[in-house]
C-alpha cells in the first residue's frame, strides 16, 4: 500500500512539474503590424469601386458615387453585432474628426440587417454618417473579410487600407496616423 501512495505522489509531482512549465506563447505578444493598402493578384493597389450599387438607408437621394475622388472613411457593419455596436462610437469619433479635415465617411450595412435593425442602429448609436446597406453583397464580396466589422480608409485615388481587427485603443490611432499621412499629401 505504502509503495502505490509513493507511486501515485511520484506521478502528481511530476505531473504538476510538466503542467507548471510556461507555454511558449505566454508573456506580451508582439504587437500586429498596421495594415497596409490592400493590393490586387497583379501587386498593383486595389480600388473601392464607388459605382457598386448600394442602397441609400440615411439619406434615399444619396448616392455611394458620390465618395468616388474623395478621402473617406467607411464602416462595414451589422447592426446586430455586439462588436460593431462596440466599435461604433469609437469610429463615430475618428468619423467627426476626420470630417473637420475634409474626409468623407460612410456606413455600410451587411445584406443581411432589415431596415428596421439599421435604423435602430442610427437610433441607438446616434450615427451622424450616411448609412447604405449591402442589399445585393456586392460590397461585402469584392472588399469584405467575412467578418465585421470592417473599417477602410480610402485616399482619393479609390486607393484603400482594411482594418481588419478593431481594438479601440489601437485602430483609431492607427486610423489617424494614416489620415495625417494622407491630409498631407495634399
Amino acid at each position: 500500500m505504502r509503495t502505490g501512495n509513493l507511486l501515485l505522489v511520484g506521478f502528481l509531482g511530476t505531473a504538476s512539474l510538466l503542467i507548471a512549465q510556461p507555454s511558449p506563447v505566454q508573456g506580451p505578444q508582439a504587437p500586429e503590424p498596421p495594415p497596409t493598402y490592400e493590393m490586387d493578384k497583379n501587386g498593383e493597389r486595389e480600388h473601392i469601386d464607388f459605382s457598386l450599387k448600394v442602397k441609400p438607408i440615411s439619406d434615399p437621394n444619396m448616392q455611394f458615387t458620390k465618395f468616388s475622388g474623395k478621402k473617406s472613411l467607411i464602416f462595414y457593419f451589422s447592426a446586430k453585432c455586439p462588436h460593431c455596436q462596440h466599435a461604433f462610437p469609437f469610429i463615430q469619433k475618428v468619423s467627426d474628426s476626420l470630417t473637420a479635415k475634409g474626409f468623407a465617411s460612410v456606413a455600410i450595412a451587411i445584406k443581411f440587417n432589415t431596415d428596421e435593425d439599421i435604423h435602430d442602429f442610427v437610433r441607438d448609436f446616434k450615427a451622424r454618417m450616411p448609412i447604405f446597406q449591402d442589399d445585393d453583397r456586392s460590397f461585402g464580396e469584392n472588399y469584405g473579410t467575412g467578418y465585421v466589422p470592417v473599417i477602410y480608409l480610402v485616399n482619393e485615388k479609390g486607393e484603400f487600407i482594411r482594418y481588419k481587427n478593431f481594438d479601440e485603443n489601437e485602430t483609431p490611432k492607427m486610423i489617424m496616423k494614416e489620415a495625417r499621412t494622407l491630409i498631407a499629401k495634399k
